[in-house]
């Protein structure tokens, strides 16, 4: 969505793209933009209140590092049900392909159902998507480590 991709490029920091594609050797360089996460996270909070955000979360894959990152981001903004954000998610797995996108998937809101999330994301575990797994691992490491731990 180009209204949305355009917001993005205005927010570029070109050091900060060239120091975070390092960290991703797996993402090709031309496909990140170089936007800062409180940016990004600001932008999706702005986004996630007007009618582009539904027609932005349909349209996958997305072609930037960024654009992925902002639609994880408004999948916590705009969804508060558990069983919500997680078919989101769900469907958002597929295309998620680096560990920084898929390590700030994590919306806080799933701790009001950890028994739903320990349900959902379980399977997860012994999927071939090796993001899918690396989501069900870190939720788990974020989530999991307190009074929801079950050994």
């Amino acid at each position: 969505m180009q209204e949305i991709r355009d917001r993005l490029f205005e927010l570029q920091d070109l050091g900060y793209r060239d120091f975070h594609s390092k960290l991703m050797p797996n993402v090709d360089k031309e496909r990140v933009i170089g936007v800062r996460t409180p940016a990004l996270r600001k932008l999706a909070k702005e986004i996630a209140k007007g009618p582009l955000a539904e027609d932005f979360i349909q349209e996958l894959p997305h072609h930037y590092y960024e654009e992925n990152n902002l639609h994880g981001a408004l999948i916590g903004e705009m969804y508060k049900a558990p069983l919500e954000i997680l078919e989101k998610i769900d469907q958002f797995l597929p295309y998620v392909d680096n560990w920084a996108t898929c390590d700030t998937l994590a919306p806080k809101t799933l701790r009001k159902d950890m028994s739903l999330l320990r349900k959902r994301i379980m399977p997860w575990l012994d999927s071939d998507q090796v993001y899918r797994v690396r989501f069900a691992i870190v939720t788990m490491l974020q989530l999991f480590l307190d009074e929801s731990f079950e050994a």
